[in-house]
């Protein structure tokens, strides 16, 4: 694993946390090593959202919003409908579609392998990047809830949407890993 530049903690309600579990509506900050926060990602709670399905009405789709620096918004993350591959869009500040992420069609063994949400150009046409789940070893996954993720992309990419990128690792670790870490621990709330 490499060097630490970022620290991220979440802001949310007990009542949320307890009873909203992978679905609530949080702010996290992102802060530097200097413990200065340089970007907020925001997402709202949704009762009907998370399955593919359900992002065909868009009122259920999940999503969040970054900004960097905290109070200008650089970017958002979309859940699109899709019938398999969970798929998301990538916009700028703007709302215009710049990148599409989109994972595997199963989700089988999180726990036991690396999982990798590709990142593709806007169109999907061509595949630019990575968001990895990556696999942290028997005794990690069985007895914790820590997670570690890899984002690649290409350098020259814009730092606005790295910044989405990152936000979106996020959103992919609670709607697809934080609900598996539950039921694999017997969570029952």
């Amino acid at each position: 694993m490499g060097q630490q530049v970022y620290f991220a903690f979440e802001e949310s309600g007990l009542c949320m946390r307890q009873c909203c579990h992978a679905q609530r509506g949080f702010t996290m900050h992102i802060m530097d090593n200097a413990q200065v926060e340089v970007m907020r990602i925001e997402r709202d709670f949704k009762y009907c959202g998370g399955r593919n399905y359900c992002a065909c009405v868009e009122a259920c789709a999940m999503s969040l919003t970054v900004e960097a620096p905290p109070g200008t918004v650089v970017g958002s993350i979309m859940q699109e409908c899709s019938c398999l591959a969970p798929t998301f869009a990538v916009n700028d500040a703007s709302g215009n579609k710049v990148l599409t992420i989109q994972g595997p069609a199963c989700i089988l063994c999180p726990q036991w392998c690396d999982v990798e949400f590709e990142v593709l150009s806007g169109d999907g046409g061509q595949k630019v990047g990575a968001i990895t789940k990556q696999f942290g070893g028997f005794v990690r996954e069985m007895y914790t809830t820590a997670d570690n993720f890899g984002v690649t992309f290409p350098m020259d990419l814009a730092v606005p949407v790295k910044a989405t990128l990152l936000g979106a690792v996020f959103l992919i670790d609670f709607m697809f890993f934080e609900v598996q870490q539950q039921r694999g621990a017997g969570h029952h709330h």
